[in-house]
C-alpha cells in the first residue's frame, strides 16, 4: 500500500463580509481510502464535491485540517519540514491544462530536466540524457529536446507534461483532468500512454474526471464524491455493473453511450448542488435524492457494505440494500 487517508479533512475559513463572522466551507469531510502500487484509483464527481481539494492533500500542497494521510507509512500531516520534501517526491501530479504548466519561456529539455536539477546531483549530461530517454518513452521525437511549449499540439504537450511527472520516478502520479482539453481522438493516445507507463514503472495513478467513460477505461477502483463526502467506493466492474447509491446512478445514467444496449434510463437531479457553507443535515444528497425518507433529513449515512452485497463495495445511504 502506497497510500492511506484516513477520515481525512479540509475546512476554509470564509469571509462574509465586514463585522460577520467567518464562515467554514467544507471541501472535504472525513474522506477515506487507500491506494495500491501499480493501481488506478479514480476521483469522480460534479464540479465542487471535493476532487481537487484531495488532490491538493495528496499532492502536499496544502496541509490537513484533520484526519491522516500515510505516504509508505509515514503521516504527512504531522511530518516535517525535510520529511515532506523527501515524500513530494514520491508523488507528482498531471494538470488539465497542459499549456498553462510548461514555462512558455523555457524549451521543453529543460522542463524535464529541471525536477532532477533540483532533486538530484546528477551532472547536466546525466539529466540531458534522462529527458531523452523519457521522450522516447512518451513517444517525443528527439528533436523535440530544444523547442519551445508553443511549438507543440495540446497531445503532445500532455505527453511533456507526463513525461516531467516521471522524471523523478514518483510512486503516485495524481492526474487531474488530463485529458478534457484535448480531442476525443488524442484522449484515446494519452490514456493509453499512462497505462502502458503504468504497466512498465508500476506508478499508482489517482485520476481526477468528471467523465465516466475515461473512468471506466482506466481505473481499478472509483470513489464518488459529493459534497465533500465520499457516498460509494467500490471496484470498477462492480460500480458500473450494479451502482448503488442513488447520485451515483444518475452520473452513470448521463454518461453517453454508443451501445444502445448499455444505456441507462435518464435520471434528472432535482435542486441545486447544496453550499458547502452551509450543507443539509442528515444525508448531503437528500434535497435532490428521488428515495429520500424522513430518516434521510436528519441521520448522515456511514460509508458501510450493504448487508445484501458479496462483494467489496461501500455505500453512504440508508436505504442501499432497498434501491438496488
Amino acid at each position: 500500500m502506497v497510500l492511506d487517508a484516513d477520515s481525512l479533512t479540509k475546512h476554509y475559513p470564509v469571509s462574509q463580509g465586514f463585522m460577520k463572522p467567518k464562515a467554514l466551507a467544507r471541501a472535504l469531510d472525513g474522506v477515506s481510502f487507500t491506494l495500491q502500487a501499480g493501481k488506478t484509483l479514480a476521483v469522480v464527481g460534479e464540479s465542487g464535491c471535493g476532487k481537487s481539494t484531495l488532490a491538493r492533500q495528496i499532492t502536499m500542497i496544502e496541509t490537513p485540517t484533520s484526519g491522516h494521510l500515510h505516504l509508505t507509512g509515514i503521516d504527512v500531516a504531522t511530518a516535517d519540514a525535510a520529511t515532506k520534501k523527501r515524500l513530494r517526491q514520491q508523488v507528482q501530479m498531471v494538470f488539465q491544462n497542459p499549456f498553462a504548466s510548461l514555462n512558455p519561456r523555457k524549451k521543453i529539455g529543460h522542463a524535464l530536466e529541471e525536477p532532477l536539477l533540483i532533486n538530484t546531483t546528477l551532472t547536466k549530461a546525466e539529466r540531458e540524457e534522462r529527458a531523452r530517454a523519457m521522450m522516447a518513452r512518451v513517444g517525443l521525437r528527439p528533436e523535440h529536446h530544444q523547442r519551445y511549449p508553443h511549438m507543440f499540439s495540446g497531445g503532445q504537450r500532455q505527453r511533456v507534461a507526463i513525461a516531467r511527472a516521471l522524471m523523478l520516478q514518483p510512486l503516485i502520479v495524481v492526474a487531474d483532468e488530463p485529458v478534457s482539453a484535448l480531442d476525443v481522438s488524442i484522449q484515446a493516445q494519452v490514456l493509453n500512454l499512462l497505462m502502458d507507463l503504468q504497466d512498465e514503472t508500476h506508478v499508482a495513478y489517482v485520476f481526477i474526471s468528471h467523465n465516466l467513460a475515461v473512468v471506466e477505461l482506466i481505473a481499478d477502483e472509483v470513489l464518488v464524491m459529493y459534497l465533500g463526502k465520499v457516498v460509494e467506493r467500490a471496484a470498477k466492474r462492480q460500480l458500473f455493473a450494479m451502482p448503488r447509491h442513488p447520485y451515483t446512478r444518475a452520473l452513470l445514467a448521463s454518461t453517453p453511450r454508443i451501445d444502445v444496449g448499455a444505456r441507462q434510463a435518464r435520471q434528472v437531479l432535482h435542486g441545486e448542488l447544496p453550499s458547502p457553507l452551509a450543507p443539509p443535515p442528515g444525508c448531503a444528497f437528500h434535497k435532490r435524492c428521488p428515495h429520500a425518507v424522513a430518516r434521510c433529513q436528519v441521520e448522515t449515512p456511514l460509508l458501510r457494505q450493504p448487508t445484501d452485497s458479496a462483494s467489496e463495495v461501500l455505500v453512504a445511504c440508508h436505504l442501499a440494500e432497498q434501491i438496488a
